[in-house]
């Protein structure tokens, strides 16, 4: 062999610590990578892999459960890591001592020991596991029995029952169904008369636990191999009979312990009971070859032939003692690091594997992302973006415009009505109906001009009011046009509705029939008509006067007083009463034939006067103005509020779609280091234990 691995006890040790020391800071790498891996959300996990560490079964149909599924491995991972670590952290190493029934473990153990402790008898006397480890040389021999091997602690009292060791035996020999323990734990100090003597508990370099075990039986082999393949057990030494060879139960325990651990420590005891040496040595190793080939190849290492009852002095069993020593202290790297190095090899495979498809997958994400954001978001967002500042500033101007317009087309429409031609023209569609009807005629008037009035009003608001519809649909066509997309919203056939107005109404009074009525008033036309009368009754009376004075002149000239006096008389009597007649037929028709002119003129004063007083056509006109604008408003505001809301539609799309990328960038570089580290660690790992495999002393 070469002079490599021909290092003494403390160099293996040192090299041992070195290669732990690696070992625990891969394995704090590698739990970073597994919680890294376990913070990302959405992972995608390929079904039709296979995985070393990381499987799960029946991953095609429990598709929806892939989260949790790979969540529970990771978790179970970090798990095992964290055994991983107090495992390679615990410097003791254990050897399983197994065999078959009465094969001499117990007195292999003592022989170890080189002190008895474990009770030793003909008949088989180890009914559970006893587990031996070195205790502080000031402290006597201990044991403690434990019925519940996962929770014991050496420390708590309450996990264990103490016994004297003189009563191990009564303990370890009673029948299966007696049995209150699982496994005893035996703290044995060194003895005082070997205390300058090295043994396998007590080597100076490391802690070594010894177990002894069950014979193998039928109850125990599959027990005993579980226990062999537990990784807590560093090397598994196997006590065979020389006398007896490989029992069927040997056999099938080498067959299961070998699928875990490569090499097997086999010590043939009572080997001084056999008379034909050599042909046992054959026989047992032709066996040997054949259940655990790996150990045959190094069979002058790992397999030996003594007596461990009677020659613990002689040189086949310091050779075994040295040779299990170095193999427990060698396969140290073999039984704790080697198997976490696989592990963490398998693992990390799994990481890069994981890391790598998400990797790709995130990629095409992040580029299908980005290619819907800029060349088909982003484009009309910020063609949304310029174009909406110019459709509310349209909108507003097409309202402001609308506004203006029938404003001045009410104005214009009122003052119109309220003209003297359209006055005039509605009093002319009104026939005068003769002097008897001539307070009715008056009444007809006025409701001409009403009517004429409220009509155009009713007009101009039908016209304001499909106006403003109008302008309605121009806001919503104009809102589809620009930002082509339909936010339009409903139009009102009717909406200018504006508050209940009194129509314009005015009184016929007498006066109206004068068609001077400026200059007279109802007393004066009554007073008038008293005149008239005592002007006739005056101008009676003046005429008799006249008579009489005519008839005392007539009597001092005239010779026919009597014929002359009544003919003259009569004359001037017909004269004068004609003449009063005439004037007063004169004056009743000068007034009687300017009454419908009277009536007409003096009535459409009266209703201008009325409009006037009452700012018919300012109110109207503002009445309909607020209204149109009031509806303008309301329309207005829907659209800028709609438009408003489909900016921040737009705002939150895109923010999500920004986010989306950043999220995905993320991941992506996220894997991307994933990918990095965990193929790093993996070349690291692989070529930082190469010592691992190298060949056993």
């Amino acid at each position: 062999m070469s002079e490599e691995y021909r290092m003494d006890d403390k160099q293996k040790q040192q090299v041992y610590t070195d290669n732990c020391q690696q070992v625990l800071a891969d394995i704090s790498t590698v739990k970073q990578l597994v919680q890294q891996l376990q913070e990302v959300d959405d992972i995608y996990y390929p079904t039709t892999s296979s995985f070393n560490i990381l499987a799960v079964q029946d991953i095609e149909t429990l598709s929806d459960s892939i989260p949790q599924l790979l969540d529970q491995k990771l978790t179970g991972c970090i798990g095992h890591l964290n055994n991983l670590t107090a495992r390679v952290s615990d410097t003791s190493s254990k050897v399983l001592v197994t065999g078959d029934l009465n094969s001499g473990k117990s007195t292999l153990v003592n022989a170890l020991l080189k002190q008895d402790i474990l009770p030793v008898d003909q008949q088989p006397c180890t009914s559970m596991f006893c587990e031996v480890v070195s205790s502080n040389d000031q402290e006597p021999t201990t044991v403690h029995a434990i019925g519940n091997v996962s929770s014991y602690d050496k420390n708590d009292k309450d996990t264990y029952n103490p016994l004297e060791l003189r009563h191990l035996y009564k303990v370890l020999t009673a029948d299966e169904q007696d049995l209150a323990y699982k496994m005893l734990k035996i703290y044995a100090s060194r003895d005082k008369d070997l205390i300058k003597e090295d043994s396998l508990l007590y080597n100076g370099v490391v802690d070594i636990a010894l177990i002894d075990s069950p014979g193998l039986n039928t109850d125990s082999v599959k027990t005993t191999a579980v226990f062999a393949r537990e990784e807590e057990i560093d090397v598994v030494v196997f006590v065979v009979s020389a006398e007896n060879h490989f029992t069927l139960s040997g056999k099938e325990f080498l067959w299961n312990a070998a699928n875990e651990k490569t090499h097997i420590f086999i010590v043939v005891n009572r080997f001084d009971n056999i008379r034909d040496k050599e042909r046992c040595k054959r026989l047992i190793l032709d066996q040997i070859k054949q259940l655990s080939p790996s150990t045959y190849e190094q069979q002058d290492s790992l397999i030996h032939f003594i007596s461990a009852a009677n020659q613990i002095d002689s040189t086949d069993f310091i050779k075994m003692e040295q040779k299990l020593r170095s193999f427990v202290l060698s396969n140290r790297i073999q039984s704790k690091l080697l198997p976490v190095q696989n592990y963490l090899s398998n693992l990390l495979r799994d990481l890069y594997f994981i890391s790598t498809i998400n990797q790709s997958k995130t990629s095409e994400l992040v580029d299908l992302d980005t290619h819907n954001f800029e060349l088909d978001f982003l484009p009309g967002y910020s063609n949304f973006i310029n174009i909406q500042a110019s459709v509310q500033n349209q909108i507003g101007q097409l309202k402001d415009t609308t506004l203006q317009s029938i404003q001045h087309n009410v104005q214009h429409a009122l003052q119109l009505a309220a003209s003297h031609d359209q006055l005039q023209k509605s009093i002319r569609s009104i026939q005068y109906p003769g002097l008897l009807l001539t307070w009715q005629y008056a009444q007809d008037i006025v409701d001409s001009l009403s009517r004429q009035l409220e009509g155009t009003l009713c007009k101009v608001e039908s016209e304001a009011n499909t106006d403003t519809v109008d302008c309605m649909n121009k806001m919503n066509q104009l809102t589809l046009d620009q930002l082509k997309i339909d936010i339009t919203t409903k139009v009102h056939q009717q909406v200018v509705i504006g508050k209940a107005h009194k129509p314009i109404h005015i009184n016929v009074e007498a006066r109206d029939l004068l068609l001077n009525r400026k200059i007279v008033d109802d007393k004066k036309i009554v007073m008038s008509g008293l005149a008239t009368v005592s002007t006739a009754t005056i101008l009676i009376k003046a005429i008799n006067l006249k008579d009489l004075a005519w008839s005392v002149f007539s009597s001092y000239i005239s010779t026919d007083t009597t014929a002359a006096d009544s003919s003259s008389g009569r004359l001037v009597t017909f004269t004068l009463t004609t003449v009063g007649l005439l004037g007063l037929g004169y004056t009743a028709y000068s007034f009687i034939s300017v009454i419908p002119q009277a009536l007409e003129t003096n009535l459409k004063q009266k209703f201008q006067q009325a409009i006037e007083a009452e700012q018919f056509t300012c109110n109207q006109t503002n009445r309909i103005t607020q209204a149109v604008e009031q509806a303008l408003d309301v329309k207005q505001t829907e659209i800028v509020y709609r438009i408003k809301q489909l900016k921040s539609q737009k705002e939150t799309e895109k923010s999500n779609l920004e986010n989306s990328i950043f999220y995905s960038k993320s991941r992506l570089t996220h894997f991307q280091k994933l990918v990095l580290q965990s193929n790093d660690l993996l070349v690291k790992v692989e070529e930082s234990l190469v010592v691992m495999t190298s060949p056993l002393i």
